[in-house]
């Protein structure tokens, strides 16, 4: 399909640092582990806008930024990737971080994420009439804001695509008011139990039944390297990952979604769309950062190229 100037796509979330430490060895409480660090940009929407971009959708990007070195550095490499930057508030508190420390694995040993930027975003300070987010036919949004933003995104979508990632266990909830409005929501087995009640062990497809009677009209449970479920109206399946090496985990869900949406813009079916999104996953866990150098839509789209 053709793209156009203007953004394909809008992202409203979390923008914030990304300060990954690798340890060299197991990383203990109480005592300090050799490794080494990286920064990078960061926050569940950020990454999805930087993997979209460079799969090839245009993408601007809504949330805050603070005042700081931080938000300033942000902005400007975020702008050199050819993210839309016009709808990003700058607040009088500190940018987000988010610091992580990954076993020698690649698993996730412990993180802290300092999300206040994002945590008090004012739902009638957001941006949802700025050029760039008007033009945009897709939109997704994320757990990481606040419930009163996510029901004002939903009631201003209209007839765009939109799209929604449950982000964690503790804020899966913030989504309960606009199941109904989703186009497709992505999210594990632990954020499905914590949105249908069920017990955490059922079939995937019995959570994905519960979230259907809500109306999600469709949906991706993911289950670590288990087979992912997906629901499209009355229509299911399961995919499994391929095994692959993990280097980082950062960003690996970020990128399943920017995968799928980066497909679903070119009108592939959402289970085609998926089989990208794990690719785009893999191509993830296999690098170092949320968006490594290999992420391309030739890559994630395998032998489906366009």
């Amino acid at each position: 399909m053709p793209y156009p100037p203007q953004p394909a796509a809008a992202c409203f979330g979390a923008i914030h640092v990304d300060v990954i430490a690798h340890a060299t060895r197991p990383a203990r409480r109480e005592t300090s582990t050799p490794g080494v660090t990286e920064t990078a940009p960061g926050g569940v929407a950020t990454n999805v806008a930087r993997t979209l971009v460079r799969l090839g959708i245009s993408c601007a990007l809504a949330g805050a930024l603070g005042r700081d070195a931080d938000g300033d550095r942000l902005a400007a490499e975020l702008a050199r990737e050819g993210i839309s930057l016009g709808a990003v508030q700058r607040r009088d508190l500190p940018t987000g971080r988010y610091l992580a420390v990954h076993d020698p694995d690649g698993s996730l040993a412990a993180a802290v994420v300092d999300a206040r930027i994002t945590d008090t975003l004012d739902a009638d300070a957001l941006a949802l009439d700025h050029p760039e987010i008007a033009a945009a036919g897709l939109w997704f949004a994320e757990a990481n804001l606040p419930g009163a933003v996510l029901e004002r995104i939903a009631l201003a979508a209209g007839d765009r695509h939109l799209a929604a990632d449950a982000v964690s266990i503790a804020k899966a909830p913030r989504l309960e008011a606009v199941l109904a409005r989703l186009d497709l929501l992505v999210l594990n087995r632990a954020e499905a139990a914590a949105l249908t009640g069920l017990p955490e062990a059922v079939p995937l497809s019995d959570h994905g039944e519960r979230l259907a009677q809500r109306g999600v009209r469709a949906l991706a449970i993911s289950d670590g390297a288990a087979p992912l479920h997906w629901r499209d109206g009355t229509t299911q399946g399961s995919i499994a990952p391929r095994p692959c090496t993990i280097v980082d985990v950062t960003g690996a869900g970020d990128a399943l979604i920017a995968g799928t949406l980066a497909a679903l813009v070119r009108d592939r079916p959402l289970a085609q769309a998926l089989e990208t999104g794990l690719r785009a996953a893999e191509c993830a866990l296999g690098g170092s950062g949320a968006v490594p150098s290999g992420m391309t839509w030739p890559v994630v789209a395998g032998m489906d190229r366009d």
